[in-house]
């Protein structure tokens, strides 16, 4: 089969590899749509996560089932799925507490990193279980979209740790693909004003049109008084700052991580969701000033995200800025690379 393959940073090759043989407890995709996410952004750009030349990345997909091994059930032949392949060790210290996707392991065996991803002709859900690593994709989704739940299933996953109420100030940090499902998640929850800081004025535009309540240019100088007037401003013990119930960090630049308690008042909640490339510093004593509670968001609701794309309440369309074939897998990435791109697609 055909596969997109990373060889070092900076460069990613369509090669011929050998297509996955499944077991009787395996399910094979034939890729539909797949995108790219940030985190394959950063192994592209930099090498990171203990990429090795021959890498098959790719973790948001849609697929249609070709082969369901005998001892899967709940699964047919020519239905369309997303999932991953996971494998825990069951005894370190979280396993042994239940809390496998913190297992330390679990990314030597995960699809798109440890075992191969869906920039491929095909893909192959190890130890395929429905509604666990195995997900169905209604037919009213089209691939594409279904190919996005795995990110918003992120979105959900970082709503629903932050425990929004209805009346709160939220902000969004960033409106990448991960900042707009953000807004959409939290519209899709609560009823709360949601305010956006961005550099880009093309994602700036596509928040606003996709829910967001206010849009403030990260670019401006000002920007930290900006958000102070638009959430309200607070005094803490020792200084003044915002007054946002809860931050989401979707942007990860380093400068945000500082932005991001001030912006929150005392007893907010910071999250930080998207993944930084560089170290970030910032007058952490503001954590214990501002009593923070500040949260950490590893992985994927992916059937929440789903559930959420089936009731229409999460628009993807708008995000999908380029469609590429596998073929042209490096254009892709460095398409994915421009700050004004949200969301490339590759089909194969």
């Amino acid at each position: 089969m055909k596969a997109a393959v990373y060889q070092r940073p900076g460069l990613i090759e369509v090669k011929d590899v050998p297509t996955p043989r499944p077991g009787p407890r395996d399910v094979l995709l034939r890729v539909r749509t797949v995108g790219i996410c940030g985190s394959d952004l950063h192994v592209y750009r930099k090498g990171h996560y203990g990429a090795q030349p021959g890498w098959i990345m790719g973790h948001e997909f849609c697929g249609e089932a070709v082969h369901i091994g005998d001892e899967v059930t709940d699964a047919t032949v020519g239905g369309r799925y997303t999932g991953f392949s996971v494998q825990f060790c069951g005894e370190c210290f979280w396993c042994r507490r239940g809390q496998q996707r913190l297992c330390p392991e679990l990314f030597q065996h995960y699809t798109g990193y440890g075992a191969p991803g869906a920039m491929a002709e095909y893909v192959l859900i190890r130890d395929a279980a429905p509604a666990r690593n195995l997900f169905a994709i209604p037919d009213s989704l089209n691939d594409e979209a279904a190919a996005v739940a795995e990110p918003l299933g992120t979105a959900a996953y970082a709503v629903r740790r932050a425990k929004p109420a209805d009346g709160d100030t939220i902000v969004v940090i960033g409106a990448g693909m991960i900042g707009n499902l953000l807004v959409q998640a939290i519209k899709a929850t609560v009823n709360a004003t949601v305010i956006v800081t961005e550099v880009s004025p093309q994602r700036a535009e596509l928040a606003l049109r996709l829910g967001a309540d206010q849009v403030i240019d990260a670019r401006r100088p000002d920007v930290v008084d900006a958000v102070r007037n638009a959430t309200g401003r607070g005094r803490y013990a020792f200084g003044e700052g915002g007054m946002a119930d809860i931050v989401f960090n979707a942007a990860a630049a380093p400068p945000t991580f500082a932005q991001s308690l001030d912006f929150v008042r005392s007893k907010g909640t910071v999250v930080l969701v998207g993944l930084a490339e560089e170290p970030a510093t910032a007058d952490v004593s503001l954590i214990a000033y501002k009593d923070i509670r500040l949260l950490g968001v590893m992985g994927s609701a992916i059937s929440d995200g789903v559930d959420l794309l089936r009731k229409g309440n999460v628009r993807v369309d708008p995000l999908i800025t380029h469609r590429l074939p596998l073929t042209d897998a490096d254009a892709a990435f460095r398409h994915a690379a421009d700050p004004a791109s949200i969301k490339v697609v590759m089909s194969p």
